[in-house]
């Protein structure tokens, strides 16, 4: 995934905040795009490419990617 739509943006940004994300078809997506992992301590986790996908589509948090 190079490019995510701002409903992709916006359950990243859930999931890095809560854990969790009410669309479970767009989950299983992100899964199997290895972008979200599911455990069972901790609920939904950004994996490395998902937290960079989230900082690459959220310009107010650009700084931070250095």
């Amino acid at each position: 995934m190079e490019e995510l739509s701002r409903r992709e943006l916006m359950a990243l940004k859930e999931i890095y905040l809560t854990g969790q994300t009410s669309d479970t078809a767009l989950t299983r997506r992100l899964i199997e795009a290895q972008i979200v992992v599911d455990t069972e301590a901790c609920g939904l986790l950004l994996t490395c490419m998902g937290k960079s996908l989230l900082v690459r589509g959220s310009p107010s948090l650009w700084d931070l990617a250095a």
